[in-house]
């Protein structure tokens, strides 16, 4: 039995490592992929006015891409394309003298008001945007492809909204008049920037000749927002990850 384990074990060594060395004569390769976006958009580090997060979830956020790759030789490339892209979260948080714009349309108090708010806060964020990557990519073996490099997106439409309850805003600032919040919503969509850009990285692995599970980093490094926007305090990037399947062409 031991012996027969033994050429099992060295027979599935052998086909892995056939698998694994690099192929030859490719110039293109094009490939597809679909995947759902996890992470969020977010400020680094996590400010003081945030001191609690009671829940988070991605809503609905996915990509669905296109990358061509022309290879120099036979373990390095170059790869562009396009991406359609959704990023997306909804989070649900405690406040203390978070500096806001709040409208309140009910209680004893009623109309926009701007200045240090603490309570409760949900935010409902979806952008969506179109990705132009540039990847340096890397092929070791047959199985596996890497790509790292950076990208640029424009923003084609935005939704950033959300309430703020239970608390109290003090209006002007921190020495300004305390109104009291039940309800009140924001809407900061139409001053989410234009533009995104920031590094990306992908790695895939093959486990048909066709088919690829697929995962990718984005990490931004412009801010979500431009830095005349005062609404929120602090700077937000959209760091995600996604994971999906790919199919190549």
């Amino acid at each position: 039995m031991k012996g027969k384990l033994l050429i099992v074990l060295a027979g599935f060594l052998s086909a892995t490592l056939a698998l694994a060395q690099p192929e030859s004569g490719r110039q293109w390769e094009y490939k597809m992929f679909a995947g759902y976006n996890l992470g969020g958009s977010t400020p680094l580090p996590l400010p003081a006015e945030i001191r609690k997060i009671h829940s988070w979830s991605p809503g609905i956020a996915g990509t669905l891409a296109f990358h061509a790759t022309r290879w120099l030789t036979t373990e390095w490339g170059i790869t562009s394309g396009l991406a359609i892209d959704v990023k997306g979260m909804i989070v649900d948080t405690d406040v203390k003298y978070l500096n806001t714009s709040l409208i309140v349309g009910e209680g004893d108090h009623t109309g926009t008001f701007t200045g240090m708010f603490t309570g409760r806060n949900t935010t409902k964020l979806r952008n969506g945007y179109l990705v132009f990557p540039l990847l340096a990519s890397y092929h070791p073996f047959s199985l596996w492809t890497f790509h790292l490099g950076g990208y640029f997106a424009l923003q084609r439409d935005a939704r950033f909204e959300g309430n703020a309850s239970g608390g109290y805003i003090r209006n002007g600032g921190p020495a300004g008049d305390r109104i009291n919040i039940e309800m009140s919503t924001f809407d900061f969509s139409d001053y989410v920037r234009k533009t995104d850009a920031g590094l990306m990285a992908l790695a895939d692995w093959f486990f048909t000749n066709k088919l690829a599970v697929t995962g990718q980093l984005s990490w931004g490094l412009l801010p979500l927002f431009p830095s005349d926007f005062n609404g929120i305090p602090y700077k937000m990037y959209n760091i995600y990850f996604m994971g999906g399947i790919a199919y190549r062409l």
